[in-house]
């Protein structure tokens, strides 16, 4: 009889490359450094847990425990050999996941864990120094049961505008230029986000040991005693200034002043190449508040900007209020008809114009006129049928006509020219970041923003979340920015090498694979990898066992070379492969 010809295939696609990464940035030595293993504890440790299960995320766009068995299952054979380690049928159940994220819960040796997970990539890879930090808040919901006023899933403002659900926060930090991922902290969702800044600032500021950096944020990073300690620490900070108290009511007076006042002399024009970013003047002013039971004195420079896309927004928002005025307006005095309520007293048609008006913020910028309409109809006095000895009566109708709406165009002039203004502070010297490089680094709020899209979307995805307790959700809120750093610093270090080596990557957009970019996502660069569908094959022909593996394609071998990774993290899959 013939050998059966047996044949079975591990698909690998982007495994061996992630966890070649995930090994060569130290990640399972410096987890269980500050994880350590439970005496009784058996099998693969805690690191290695974390990045196999790190490698599945990214490569699954999944972050479900339930899943993680079966997908370990179907490569066996080459996880075993990336991670050199034997891997139990037992490994990565649901149960022991469960532990995982237990142990990524605790927040006592969270920020250390951090801390020199950023130093191992800044020297693994010689990552440009940081310039500025970048700190933000974000909220991801569940649909979970508030049972405590204890717990991280609570009611509060929801920035995923999803209010009637319970959420936790992540407040979180950015390295400049870089955009990396620094640093996070888990809250309660009901926490208000002004004093979740300072924290995160103190660890940040241990974590890079470096003074005199910008600390970027948006209003509710303008708290006096974040910017006190702040100055305090001869650091320097950005962020705008709510518009509320003592703000709001000098804020006006320092827009009149650049419109027709003392300051219009002193408006400049800001350009970021040919785009025109706004225009705007500054002044400085005295700040004084107590740190830790000290008197601190320091100036800033507060900066009045109207942002030109800002501006251009809010005029097309006021002209489609003026367009819904206008028709609202006229619909007030519709002909006689059945149905058709008319107004009889000018006072009633006055207030109904004012509410309108009011509704749509366009007070002083419509001018209707109107007039008294009379009309007149002869009846007979009584019941029965006329005649011409019958007398007679005229009964007046009366109703008011809205005969005109014209605009005040002076009026609507004045009110565009004070849109898109707002105010922003710093104590940083002009020398070091004058008001055009002041306007230019605050619009890279961006950055964070990415950041916060990653974590809450595919391919890592935190929502929507699965899990129900505390230090579960906190775990996992752990091990997600864990993979999202991976992602970020995969992106950054293909882009750089593209840069370096003047050649750009195709294959990355289906259905055009000669179009190029010259900054591709870690997302698409991972999907592209996965439709190679790079795949490992067990040849059983009956006198022994070998394995074979499929060509790499030119994409990955070029991304290695990118990751400083070498070809072996794929070839030494195959075992006596000829």
């Amino acid at each position: 009889m013939a050998a059966t010809l047996e044949l079975t295939h591990e698909r690998v696609d982007d495994v061996p490359l992630l966890l070649g990464l995930l090994i060569k940035l130290q990640f399972p030595e410096i987890l269980d450094h500050h994880l350590p293993l439970h005496p009784l504890h058996q099998g693969l440790s805690n690191g290695w847990l974390i990045s196999v299960w790190i490698a599945y995320i990214l490569s699954q766009a999944d972050h479900r425990k339930s899943h993680v068995q079966e997908w370990v299952d179907r490569l066996h054979h080459s996880l075993e050999t990336l991670i050199d380690q034997p891997i139990r049928p037992v490994e990565f159940s649901d149960d022991r996941l469960t532990l995982v994220l237990k142990r990524l819960s605790d927040s006592t040796v969270w920020p250390e864990l951090e801390a020199d997970l950023w130093h191992t990539q800044c020297d693994v890879y010689a990552l440009p120094p940081v310039e500025r930090v970048r700190l933000d808040a974000t909220t991801s919901y569940g649909y979970h049961t508030v049972d405590d006023d204890d717990g991280l899933m609570q009611l509060g403002h929801s920035k995923d505008h999803r209010d009637d659900l319970p959420q936790f926060k992540l407040m979180a930090a950015a390295a400049e230029p870089s955009r990396l991922f620094l640093a996070g902290d888990v809250h309660p969702g009901k926490a208000a986000d002004d004093p979740l800044y300072l924290p995160l600032y103190r660890r940040v500021r241990a974590l890079l040991g470096q003074a005199g950096l910008l600390y970027a944020g948006d209003c509710k990073m303008a708290a006096l005693e974040t910017r006190a300690e702040i100055a305090a620490n001869g650091d320097f900070y950005l962020t705008r200034l709510p518009l509320t108290g003592e703000v709001a009511a000098q804020f006006p007076g320092w827009v009149e002043a650049a419109l027709t006042g003392a300051a219009v002399a002193k408006v400049v024009t800001m350009h970021r190449e040919e785009e025109l970013l706004g225009r705007g003047y500054e002044f400085e002013r005295v700040q004084a508040a107590v740190v830790d039971q000290t008197q601190q004195n320091w100036t800033e420079r507060v900066q009045i900007i109207r942002s030109e896309s800002l501006a251009q927004s809010q005029t097309a928002a006021l002209e489609r209020r003026l367009e819904k005025a206008e028709a609202a307006v006229r619909g007030l005095t519709p002909p006689p008809g059945p149905g058709r309520s008319q107004f009889t007293t000018a006072w009633e048609l006055e207030r109904a114009l004012a509410a309108v008006l009011a509704e749509q913020d366009v007070e002083g910028l419509l001018e209707v006129s109107f007039e008294r309409q009379e009309t007149s109809r002869t009846k007979y006095v009584g019941r029965g049928r006329g005649g011409p000895n019958r007398p007679k009566t005229t009964q007046w109708d009366i109703r008011y006509q809205i005969t005109a709406v014209r605009r005040n165009d002076p009026a609507i002039a004045e009110r565009v020219a004070r849109l898109g203004w707002q105010v922003q502070v710093t104590n940083a010297p002009e020398q070091r970041l004058s008001l055009s490089q002041a306007v230019e680094t605050y619009r890279g709020a961006w950055g964070v923003e990415r950041v916060f899209h990653l974590f809450k979307d595919q391919p890592l995805g935190i929502r929507p979340l699965y899990v129900k307790r505390d230090d579960q959700i906190q775990g996992l809120t752990h091990l997600i920015t864990l993979a999202l750093r991976v992602l970020m610093l995969f992106e950054l270090l293909v882009r750089r090498g593209q840069q370096q080596s003047g050649t750009k990557l195709t294959g990355l957009y289906p259905g055009q694979p000669k179009r190029v970019t010259e900054r591709p996502t870690g997302k698409r660069l991972l999907e592209a990898i996965a439709r190679a569908q790079i795949t490992l094959t067990q040849v059983n022909s009956g006198g022994g066992l070998r394995w074979h593996l499929r060509p790499l394609p030119e994409l990955v071998k070029r991304v290695l070379g990118y990751l400083g990774l070498s070809e072996a993290v794929y070839t030494r899959l195959a075992i006596n492969s000829s």
